[in-house]
Formats: C-alpha cells, structure tokens, sequence
C-alpha cells in the first residue's frame, strides 16, 4: 500500500470527525429544509439507475438550478426529501446511461461543462472503453428535452505551469479522456494548447488551476523543441515503452528552466477569459441562461470570484466546504457544498445502505486505480 492509497483510505474517515459529512451519512436523519447536492462524474448504467430507483422508492425528488435558487435564497422553503443532482465535466455517459436514465425516473440534472474541449459531433468510443465528453450535437438535444441544464465548469478546465520546475513529459496515455485535462496549457506562438494538441514529449512544469489565482509561468519555449523532436525521431507513441525514456527527455532540459512570469494584467486577462467564454458558448448554444458555476478542482482565488461575479455568475459549486456539511438558507452562493455521489443510498428511506459498505467500495475502487 502506497502513501497515496493511504491518505485516500483515511479520507473519509477524517473528514467525519472534522463534520464535513451531513449527519445522514453516518445514519443520522435529513432534517427538514436540508438539501442535498450530490456530484457524478462517470455513469454506470446499473449503479446509477440504482441510486435513482432508490431515490424514487424514498419519495425524494430533484430541484433545477431555479427551484434550488430560491430554497437557498428564502424565496421559497425547501420540497421535503429535495435533493439536487450535479455532473461534472460533462462526460459521454451523460447520453448512453444519464438522459435514459433520469427520463426513466422523472428526475432532473445540472451539468458543469467545459466549452473549449467540446466536439462538435460524438466520437466512436476509444479503444479500451476510455470515456470521451458530450458533443455540442448531444449537449443540444439534452438542453431541448429539459431533464439536463448545462452551466459552467470554465472555458477549458485549465492548468496553467506554476514554476520553473519540471514536473513530468506529456506522454500518449495523457493526451486522452479526462487525463487531458490534467495536463497544463502549452503556450505556442502566442497560442494555448491543449494536451492532444501538443508534441509528445513536451516537458510539463508545477502547475496549479488556472482559478486558483497563482501566476502563470512561460517557459522558454525552446526547452521542449529537443524533447518533441527525440520523440517523434524514436517513433512517437512507441517511444515512451524504452526503458529510460525519461531520462534521456530530463536531460535535454537540464538543470535550470527559463522564462517569465504573467503580469497583473494577462492573469485577470485569462481568468475573465475562461469564465466569460465558457458563458457565451454554452448560452448560444443551449439558449438557456447560464449563471452558476463549478471552479475546476474546486480552486477559486479571490481574483477568480470577482471575476464570476463580474461575469453574471450567481453561485460556485464546490466540494466538501470547511465547516458547512449543506449549504443552506443564506447561506455562501460563491461555495455550495457538495457531496459525492457515493453517499446517495445513505439517505434515511427503506433498504438504506451503511457508510462500512460505501467506504468498502471506494477503498476497492481506489486501490483499482479508479476515482
């Protein structure tokens, strides 16, 4: 067992004794005028049909972004048993498992997208089954039949390099599926590339969210020159199976990396950028007003919330929230706690399930290399 499956076993357990679980998680009840939110990423067909079967067989139902608004802002109490669904990036799934599967149980979603890294038609699955996004084609036809609404998860769900330290090299496996999105923004003649856009081999710095506030750093761009043509000399994909790939990639870098640093400017530039995009594209193409947010990796510096605010947005949806287990009536719109998806069947109703059974779950999930 790794220091990291570690720390991952004795997450939730920490996060209980800190109280940032509501108290139904730990078999405790849902008192009146409480609203859940619950995040999915990817669906499967029978854990989430289960999850929603449970739901209806337990009298709950769902709120829209409007209805929930107006819960949390004292315009309306709260529906006893309302829950609120949310789906983060916007992920195929959504059209095979989560459209059927919401129509089936008369239930309803939000979905945090990411404008910039969406196709404009769907895509054959990848090989290996690795999940792909929602296409605009897709995202359209699910905004017309008004189960799922699609607001914002910013314009790319960026990274942005840190500092001057070498962190990694773009490799095959991260140019695909949700891994892109790790990978930070390769400025190129004045220009960001995303992952499956950039040379294989490109060197990649500390990066931190580009919400998060942290200035970005633009590395010299040629430190990478030598690392793409290695690489694409040796065979591109087939290069990274040599033993001793990285090695010989670390040292065309060397020892010190230069660049600049961002100004003031070009930071708020690119901040307002990824909030205002992603509001536009997702308004014109759904026709439905966008003006609730998620902040990618639930990084949010106060440059970032001035900027929403500025923006339209009305509220940021965030993970769990130090000190607040469910948002509730006035309480902070910039940061709605959530809670994951596994806790749903822990909700007071017949045939409940047991946190000892969720975290068995998890733990095996995790320690299988999956989220």
């Amino acid at each position: 067992m790794n220091v990291r499956q570690v720390r991952d076993m004795w997450e939730v357990p920490r996060d209980i004794l800190l109280r940032r679980y509501p108290p139904f998680v730990t078999g405790g009840p849902l008192p009146q005028g409480d609203v859940p939110v619950f995040v999915f990423h990817s669906l499967e067909a029978e854990s989430f049909g289960g999850k929603l079967a449970y739901l209806a067989d337990n009298g709950y139902r769902t709120l829209s972004s409007a209805e929930y608004m107006d819960v949390l802002t004292g315009a309306r109490p709260a529906p006893e048993r309302a829950v609120v669904l949310t789906f983060d990036d916007g992920r195929a799934s959504l059209w095979s498992v989560g459209g059927p599967q919401l129509e089936r149980h008369g239930m309803k979603g939000i979905v945090f997208v990411v404008p910039g890294r969406v196709a404009s038609r769907a895509e054959p699955e990848a090989a290996g089954g690795e999940e792909g996004f929602l296409a605009w084609e897709q995202i359209e036809v699910l905004a017309r039949q008004g189960l799922l609404e699609f607001q914002s998860h910013t314009h790319r769900h960026a990274r942005i390099h840190a500092a001057p330290e070498l962190a990694g090299f773009l490799t095959p496996e991260m140019q695909r599926g949700y891994a892109a999105m790790d990978v930070p923004l390769i400025s190129e003649n004045g220009h960001d590339l995303l992952a499956p856009q950039a040379p294989l081999g490109t060197p990649l710095l500390r990066s931190e969210p580009r919400t998060s506030g942290a200035p970005r750093f633009h590395e010299d761009p040629e430190i990478r020159r030598g690392c793409g043509d290695l690489v694409a000399a040796e065979g591109g994909a087939a290069f990274f199976a040599r033993p001793g790939w990285r090695a010989r990639l670390a040292a065309l870098v060397g020892g010190r990396i230069a660049g600049r640093w961002e100004t003031p400017e070009e930071r708020e530039a690119a901040i307002r950028f990824e909030l205002v995009e992603a509001r536009r594209a997702l308004q014109e193409r759904t026709g439905r007003e966008v003006v609730h947010l998620c902040y990618p990796w639930h990084a949010s510096g106060a440059t970032a919330r001035r900027l929403a605010r500025e923006a339209g947005y009305r509220t940021a949806f965030c993970g769990k929230v130090p000190g607040v287990a469910i948002t509730r009536v006035g309480g902070d719109l910039e940061r709605i706690a959530r809670i994951g998806e596994d806790y749903v069947e822990l909700l007071p109703g017949r045939g409940r399930g047991s946190l000892a059974s969720v975290l068995a779950r998890k733990w095996s999930r995790r320690f299988r290399g999956r989220k």
